[in-house]
C-alpha cells in the first residue's frame, strides 16, 4: 500500500476563477484520502483574491473561496507533483517548459477525464489507483490526436454572467468525473445516498 500523500496541482491564468474552484472541489472530493491539492496561474498578479464570480460559484456549491489568493505557479512544486492539470494547452507547456512539470503528468482537465474513460487501472488502493491510471492515460493520449480540438475550457473573464456560471458548472462536472475516476470519490450531491453512482457513470 502506498504510504506517500498524492500532489495534485491546478493551473489556470490568472488564478482566480478556474483554477480556484477546481481546488476548492477536488480537496472537497478528496476528503479522508492522501490527497494534497493546490492551485497556481501563468501570470503573476500578486496576492489578489478571486474573482468575484468565482466566489459565487464556490457559494453556490456549499464552498468557501474567500480566503483565497492567487499565486504564480513557480511558488508550487510542479516538478515533484504526481498531477498537474490546466485548463488550456498555453497552461499545460508553461508548466512543462517553464515550471519542470513532468510532460507524462501534465494534462488539460478536459483531456484527462476524457483519456481516463478509455483506461481500466487494476490497483484497488485509491492512490496506487490513481497513479496507475494518470500512467496508463499518458500511455493512450498519442493514440488520441482528436483530444487536442476539445481539451480546453476557456477563460470566461470579462464575458457574461452566464458564461461564468457555465464554465463553474463544467469545472465541477468535470472535477467530480475525475475524483471518480482516480479515486473512486462519489460526487458530491451523491454522498452517503446512492451506491450506484460509479456503476452508472463508468458505464457511459
Amino acid at each position: 500500500m502506498t504510504a506517500t500523500t498524492f500532489r495534485l496541482i491546478v493551473l489556470c491564468t490568472g488564478n482566480r476563477f478556474r483554477s480556484p474552484l477546481a481546488e476548492v472541489l477536488l480537496r472537497d472530493l478528496t476528503q479522508g484520502l492522501r490527497v494534497e491539492v493546490s492551485s497556481g496561474g501563468t501570470l503573476s498578479l500578486g496576492p489578489v483574491p478571486a474573482l468575484r464570480q468565482a466566489l459565487e460559484s464556490a457559494t453556490a456549491m456549499g464552498l468557501d473561496l474567500s480566503a483565497h489568493r492567487c499565486r504564480h505557479f513557480s511558488e508550487t512544486e510542479l516538478p515533484t507533483a504526481d498531477l498537474v492539470l490546466g485548463f488550456e494547452r498555453t497552461h499545460v507547456a508553461a508548466a512543462v517548459v517553464d515550471g519542470g512539470a513532468r510532460p507524462e503528468r501534465t494534462f488539460t482537465l478536459p483531456e484527462l477525464v476524457e483519456l481516463l474513460r478509455q483506461v481500466e487501472p487494476r490497483a484497488n488502493d485509491p492512490i496506487d489507483r490513481a497513479r496507475e491510471a494518470i500512467a496508463l492515460a499518458h500511455e493512450s493520449r498519442s493514440d488520441r490526436p482528436e483530444l487536442l480540438e476539445v481539451s480546453q475550457l476557456a477563460d470566461p473573464y470579462g464575458r457574461s454572467h452566464k458564461v461564468y456560471r457555465e464554465t463553474g458548472e463544467r469545472v465541477e462536472a468535470l472535477c467530480e468525473e475525475l475524483a471518480a475516476r482516480l479515486f473512486r470519490a462519489p460526487p458530491r450531491r451523491h454522498r452517503d445516498v446512492d451506491e450506484g453512482w460509479l456503476k452508472r457513470l463508468v458505464s457511459r
